[in-house]
């Protein structure tokens, strides 16, 4: 190879980023294509020419951002003011693209960039006030103003060493919490991440599928919590981190306090950039507590408590995993239990009183406490504990309501109608064989937010319509009490769905099955953010 393909390839290297070993490589892959008809100099410039760099010329010849002309092939240079994530979508042949904008300034003025596809991924890394080099973009004009979009044929330099262009300076301004008001449309804010609520699933009204999380935020100047939505959610963040959210929202919350929102035109960085704050306090070990106590974060906490049903022990890809209803005189909750302590569902019955012992608790996907006993936890029966009966408990905790009567935040409550539909949705999900929580398929591997990579177990939901002679609600149900209400277990359902390649399969033979059934539900009520409606929440069919 002749020292002039080498300077053109460190050139190419130079204004892609990319590595010169990668360069090398996709010289060869053309070459191969051409069955070797493509000399060094034909691969170097075909791989230059991807990527929209010309090879012949030593200096790009930029236009400056007021004398942009429609339908024109540009090379523009700028401040990066303003940044926005990339967002997804379907094209007309149906594939998946991407598109991401930002919006530069020269001296003279600014434009609205449009990245698609492979480029949006730059998006990732640019911060507002970098400079960013636009080579062989496309003027267009998009509702009476120039857009420049950036396709498959440009190439993007963040902060080109070689940039002879004076540009203004820009002083990035964060808004602080004290100072945010409902509505406020665009915020720009640094936080520190004090309590994180990991990402959940929930259907849209118009059935499509998105992605919630949240965390609490504080600056030198109060606290917020702060939602993520759908790709903003996907951002892997812990208690501690300082992040930066750009373009945020306020809106206001159910408990009229102000709420920070990240959409899909909000970015959220983790941030170098630190806030003088006291350090968080170590969640201590919670003992002894009641059931109505626990929350979903907590660890090392011990209940003494009536055990009001057992489900049987079930398989996963690393062991045994079972369940238990239990209740004390302030509420009930699941408990799960994982391999070892599985085996303690043969030996425990309804109505025995137990003593647990270093627990833990997790949020289920209700967001929903839950306890559960690992390796180090413990289960004793011992008939001396002081904790009401089966029947107390039964009689002190539930109460019989009409559907028209419920209230968000009911608790124990039994309704009885008549199921008017079986809602069409996915029947069958994914979760994690460690924590049962719901997972992600990233690449071929199935990934917890909580485990990392781990082993999947499938999982049953389900949703009926149910009616009484006062109203109608949504009733929902997960695993074990949607097998009893659709009258199949997970098993029948995935056997029906393999032998019709339909997913709706299962839920066609269930309405056929409990259509016009009258069933008396116990469960709780919630309200869904999403549909703005009261749910009710299967903890029992009877």
């Amino acid at each position: 190879m002749s020292s002039e393909v080498e300077s053109m390839i460190e050139k190419v290297s130079k204004e892609t980023g990319k590595p010169v070993e990668e360069i090398q490589k996709q010289m060869g892959e053309r070459k191969e294509k051409t069955h070797g008809l493509l000399s060094d100099y034909g691969a170097i410039y075909a791989v230059a020419k991807s990527y929209g760099i010309d090879l012949s010329e030593s200096e790009v010849k930029l236009t400056g951002l007021d004398s942009l002309v429609p339908s024109s092939s540009v090379n523009i240079a700028g401040r990066v003011k303003a940044v926005f994530s990339a967002r997804e979508f379907k094209r007309k042949d149906g594939s998946a693209g991407k598109f991401a904008s930002i919006v530069l300034i020269d001296t003279a003025g600014e434009v609205r960039i449009v990245l698609w596809d492979q480029n949006t991924e730059i998006v990732k890394k640019l911060r507002v006030g970098d400079t960013l080099l636009v080579r062989n973009g496309f003027a267009k004009e998009n509702r009476g103003q120039l857009e420049v979009h950036a396709g498959n044929l440009s190439n993007l330099m963040m902060n080109p060493v070689n940039l002879d262009l004076p540009l203004p300076e820009i002083e990035e301004t964060h808004s602080e919490v004290a100072s945010l008001t409902t509505e406020d449309p665009s915020v720009n804010i640094l936080l520190r991440v004090n309590s994180y609520y990991p990402q959940t699933e929930f259907d849209r009204s118009d059935g499509s599928k998105g992605r919630r999380a949240s965390f609490i935020g504080q600056d030198t100047t109060g606290t917020v919590r702060v939602v993520l939505w759908d790709a903003s959610s996907d951002m892997e963040i812990k208690e501690g981190d300082f992040v930066k959210l750009e373009n945020g929202y306020t809106r206001q919350g159910l408990n009229e306090e102000i709420e920070l929102h990240a959409g899909n035109r909000s970015r959220i960085l983790l941030s170098d950039q630190k806030l003088d704050l006291p350090k968080l306090a170590k969640k201590a070990p919670a003992g002894k507590v009641k059931i109505s106590k626990v929350t979903s974060d907590m660890r090392n906490f011990t209940l003494e408590a009536r055990v009001l049903k057992v489900y049987e022990p079930r398989e996963y890809s690393k062991g045994q995993m079972s369940s238990l209803v239990v209740g004390d005189d302030s509420g009930t909750i699941r408990l799960v239990l994982w391999n070892e302590q599985a085996e303690t569902a043969n030996k425990v019955k309804e109505g025995d009183a137990i003593l647990v012992s270093n627990a833990y608790s997790r949020p289920n996907l209700s967001d929903e406490p839950e306890a559960h006993l690992g390796k180090y936890g413990e289960l004793k029966i011992d008939d001396k504990l002081t904790v009401p009966t089966v029947g107390q408990i039964s009689a002190s905790m539930t109460e019989e309501k009409s559907i028209k009567d419920l209230d968000a935040n009911d608790r124990f409550i039994k309704i009885t109608g008549k199921v008017v539909d079986v809602e069409q949705r996915s029947l069958i999900y994914m979760t994690c064989g460690e924590c049962g929580k719901k997972v992600q398929n990233l690449g071929g591997e199935w990934m917890c937010d909580a485990c990392g990579v781990v082993e999947a177990s499938p999982n049953m939901l389900a949703s009926v319509i149910l009616e009484d002679s006062t109203a109608n609600i949504r009733a929902v149900a997960f695993r074990n009490q949607a097998e009893t209400l659709l009258g199949m277990d997970i098993e029948e359902a995935m056997n029906l769905i393999g032998e019709s390649q339909d997913e709706a399969a299962p839920i066609t033979s269930a309405r056929e099955k409990i259509v016009g059934k009258t069933l008396s539900l116990t469960g709780r009520v919630k309200f869904n953010d999403y549909s703005e409606q009261l749910e009710f929440l299967v903890e029992e069919v009877g």
